[in-house]
């Protein structure tokens, strides 16, 4: 059995200080989605800091004008100085218009992601297959973060978003690109409150017990 002996902390003492350590622990990895995001990564990596410029998501293939139902090849790239480990990065993409098909990717809550097998790099090649509908507009906003890989969400880990419009043959309208926003939300606020304020409740229970 493991025996751990700090000067001045024993029994009861020690079982406190644990606790508490574990409950730190847990609250720092509680954002890490090693298997993908779903909408909760709908305004980019809040959870491992702000937007960092020192770090470029692209997203290349598409067309100027896409053609009805046609398929083409992409590549999501992150470029980043964050360290690689087994764990390297992951994404989110969210499309108005069409169909994204690759190996390791899913579709979860409304958005496309990556998943546990190919969460080892930074470069994801797919197909992304045009609507039918030619007077459409195709609007992607792709969401990429570069992680060091030691299991947690914190800001050692770096993200940065793109945002693209394809058009339709046929459409008329403004093909501007949508304008992204960093911006925390108040429910991620909230979220993030709860969690803090339920880690430092149990905190004080297990030191006082």
């Amino acid at each position: 059995m493991l025996n751990i002996q700090i000067k001045g902390l024993t029994g009861p003492h020690m079982k406190r200080l644990i606790t508490v350590l574990l409950l730190i622990s847990l609250l720092g990895q509680t954002q890490a989605l090693p298997n993908g995001v779903d909408g909760r990564g709908d305004n980019g990596c809040v959870c491992h800091g702000g937007a960092d410029d020192s770090t470029s998501v692209t997203l290349e293939g598409l067309p100027e004008e896409y053609n009805s139902s046609q398929e083409y090849n992409i590549t999501l790239t992150i470029d980043s100085s964050v360290e690689m480990n087994d764990v390297q990065g992951g994404f989110r993409i969210i499309i108005s218009e069409g169909e994204i098909i690759g190996d390791g990717w899913q579709f979860l809550g409304d958005g496309y992601t990556h998943s546990e097998e190919i969460n080892d790099r930074r470069v994801w090649d797919a197909v992304w297959i045009a609507p039918a509908e030619e007077d459409a507009l195709a609007t992607f906003i792709i969401y990429g973060n570069a992680v060091n890989g030691d299991g947690s969400a914190s800001s050692e880990d770096e993200w940065n978003s793109q945002s693209l419009a394809v058009p339709g043959p046929e459409y008329t309208g403004d093909a501007s690109p949508l304008d992204l926003s960093y911006s925390v939300t108040s429910s991620q606020k909230a979220i993030a409150a709860i969690a803090l304020l339920g880690v430092i409740v149990l905190a004080v229970v297990a030191i006082r017990d």
